[in-house]
């Protein structure tokens, strides 16, 4: 297997537990918000699904940022303003309409209201086809590539022959 190859597939297997972690506390938050915990309190957002999505997946946004600058793309360096947040954040929000638009369509479309149907819809298959969006775009535009710091010690790798990652 090449290097770059093996490189790619380290960052892929680090973002994917990143995203496990994150995507976990966002859908215990969006399952107590929308369908409330048996028990405990009823769901306070029942009627709003999308909004409690969009407030789950913020917070896990955010845990998604960390994980992604000081572990998955930790060799890379960052661009934009605010260590990469800015970009980070649209990048983010801009992919929340794949996972807002398979819940919006379960939803509306075919009628499906169940927990079952919710987490099918925006949790699996939006989140799905959301992360591989985030793992493009978090590559192109927030994380592009070797720090300045490693490219000094690997004179005569591929990085010193003007190659990126």
């Amino acid at each position: 297997m090449g290097r770059r190859l093996r490189r790619i597939t380290g960052e892929v297997a680090r973002f994917s537990a990143v995203n496990i972690v994150a995507t976990a506390i966002a859908l215990v938050l969006f399952n107590a918000l929308v369908h409330g915990i048996t028990g405990w309190f009823a769901p306070p957002m029942n009627g709003n699904p999308i909004t409690g999505y969009l407030l789950a997946n913020s917070v896990g946004m955010f845990v998604s940022y960390y994980g992604a600058r000081f572990y998955a793309f930790k060799h890379r360096q960052v661009e934009g303003v605010g260590n990469g947040l800015i970009n980070y954040v649209v990048i983010n929000l801009a992919s929340f309409v794949i996972p807002i638009t398979c819940l919006f369509v379960s939803r509306n479309v075919f009628g499906w209201d169940t927990i079952y149907a919710d987490n099918l819809s925006g949790n699996v298959i939006g989140a799905i086809l959301g992360n591989v969006f985030r793992f493009w775009a978090f590559r192109r535009f927030v994380f592009t590539g070797r720090s300045p710091l490693i490219l000094e010690h690997v004179a005569g790798s591929d990085a010193s022959k003007g190659e990126h990652p």
